[in-house]
């Protein structure tokens, strides 16, 4: 699919993504091109009241010679990413229009 199959748990006060089943057309962060080969490992974290750190492993050996983790730290800081007291809402796919 689209977003992959993704199964999330608990490790500590992080929690843990872990994503297969990807079609191509998945570009990560709109940027980066992948395969259906990708392995995609998210770890939320908060480590702090007022920051949340986001880090994304892909492993992907259709496009990539090697595995690559990229992370952001997000604050209320950080501009458009946080709107104090906000909510952050759900994001729901369709793929096909289905």
């Amino acid at each position: 699919t689209f977003l992959g199959h993704s199964i999330g748990r608990w490790e500590g006060d992080t929690l843990t993504i872990d994503s297969v089943g990807f079609n191509e057309k998945q570009w990560v962060i709109g940027a980066y091109p992948t395969t259906e080969q990708l392995h995609l490992v998210e770890r939320i974290s908060r480590p702090n009241l007022r920051t949340l750190t986001y880090e994304a492993t892909i492993d992907d050996p259709g496009a990539y010679t090697k595995s690559w983790t990229g992370r952001w730290t997000i604050t209320e800081k950080t501009p458009s990413s946080w709107i104090a007291g906000g909510e952050m809402f759900e994001y729901i796919c369709q793929d096909a229009g289905r």
